[in-house]
């Protein structure tokens, strides 16, 4: 215990507090601003509001095939570079797409801002923070990035609604381009320069592990599925949140309310994480909040009104929130940090593909069952699909002959 203080304050805290400002930032402009600034779009392009989606949907596919190349690039040459000139690109996408003349032009722009997206997000932010604070401790980190990421749709949404109605949609993106590059400073300045096989200052953990001998172990594919399995869920209900609870009859007024929900309580349940962190181990966690989300889907599907409604969500957005520690810090956990940026970039490729075809399967089940109860219920299986196969992740690897006897002797 008495140790515990000078760990902390050794940790470079400078490294997720620049992340928070920046994730907020970044998630706010290139991933939550396209909502409000597709209607603008599709008027002034002559285009349909789903044609222009569309845009969005190809930019999360550019988004994964870039995971891998980010991943490896941070691994190589640190993300201090990679992140700045990451946020320096999305910038010049940004403004790019501010210049679009035709709906092609949209879709070319927005799937460079799409790949972009792999270099500055979530995935790239973790990698840096597991570099800096160790395998041991990259949880914390994390934690701490995610909390504040939480805030950047509820910032986001009203900022950008009050720029397009103010200064136009492609103002809009100019001044959103503007501080996507303010963000390459807070990168070079304060994130680390080069990689590191534990993070900066700290010991090699036994059993940190190379991406390929990540890539060979049935734990690695195991968290893959899980992770797939539910960012499907989460992309999903991010897209079909709001008509799915306008479908209860509460009335589209509430409904928003209802699903405005979401934001703060994956802010509640990342400080809830924080509260319990020392206690409750990254499995145990995993498993909680797959389990909530699971019955908060089934719960979703099974209520009649609004208080019940709100309840569901409530859970499930809080769960939600947590489930982004848990997918950034337990590849750290299982592999160590050495090639935690490849590997994430692969979990992250397979991602974007099930966030890109979640929602289109959900509303092909929508329309062939009349209703959101079923492709519900077909979410909250999901989900514990998702779990049985964190489970299988999690389970402690098997030792062989030679090593079981070693230990037995050191015993």
């Amino acid at each position: 215990m008495p140790a515990a203080g000078p760990e902390r304050s050794r940790l470079p805290w400078r490294v997720p507090a620049a992340l928070a400002a920046s994730q907020v930032v970044h998630w706010g402009s290139l991933y939550y601003a396209f909502s409000v600034l597709a209607p603008a779009m599709a008027a002034e392009l002559g285009a349909s509001r789903g044609a222009v989606v569309g845009a969005f949907s190809a930019g999360l596919l550019a988004q994964g095939a870039a995971a891998l190349v980010a991943g490896r690039l941070i691994d190589r040459l640190g993300a201090r570079r990679v992140m700045a000139i990451g946020s320096l690109a999305a910038g010049l996408g940004l403004a790019a797409a501010s210049r679009v003349a035709t709906l092609g032009q949209l879709y070319a722009a927005w799937m460079a801002i799409g790949a972009v997206m792999a270099f500055t997000l979530y995935e790239a932010a973790f990698a840096a923070v597991a570099a800096s604070f160790g395998r041991a401790q990259a949880r914390r980190g994390i934690a701490a990035v995610t909390l504040a990421g939480g805030f950047a749709s509820s910032l986001s949404w009203p900022l950008v609604a009050l720029a397009v109605d103010g200064i136009g949609w492609r103002s809009t993106l100019l001044a959103l381009a503007a501080a996507n590059m303010a963000c390459a400073a807070l990168h070079w300045l304060f994130l680390p320069g080069r990689p590191a096989r534990d993070g900066a200052g700290h010991q090699p953990a036994v059993g940190d592990r190379s991406l390929g001998e990540i890539l060979r172990e049935p734990r690695f594919w195991w968290l893959c599925g899980s992770m797939l399995l539910m960012a499907s869920v989460s992309a999903s209900m991010a897209v079909h949140l709001v008509p799915a609870l306008a479908s209860k009859d509460i009335g589209a007024a509430a409904a928003l309310a209802v699903a405005a929900l979401m934001g703060p309580m994956q802010v509640a349940g990342r400080l809830l994480e924080g509260a319990v962190a020392r206690r409750a181990p990254l499995r145990f966690l995993g498993l909680a909040v797959m389990a909530v989300l699971a019955l908060a889907l089934a719960g979703l599907a099974a209520a009649a009104g609004l208080a019940a409604a709100a309840v569901a969500v409530g859970a499930y957005g809080a769960a939600n929130g947590v489930l982004t520690i848990v997918r950034g810090a337990a590849p750290a956990e299982l592999f160590g940090t050495r090639a935690y940026a490849s590997a994430v970039g692969v979990l992250a490729a397979a991602n974007a593909v099930a966030a890109a075809l979640g929602p289109v399967a959900v509303a092909w089940a929508w329309h062939a069952s009349g209703g959101y109860t079923l492709p519900l219920l077909a979410l909250a299986a999901l989900a514990c699909l998702g779990l049985a196969a964190f489970t299988a992740a999690m389970r402690p690897p098997r030792l062989a002959a030679g090593e079981r006897m070693g230990i037995r002797a050191g015993a």
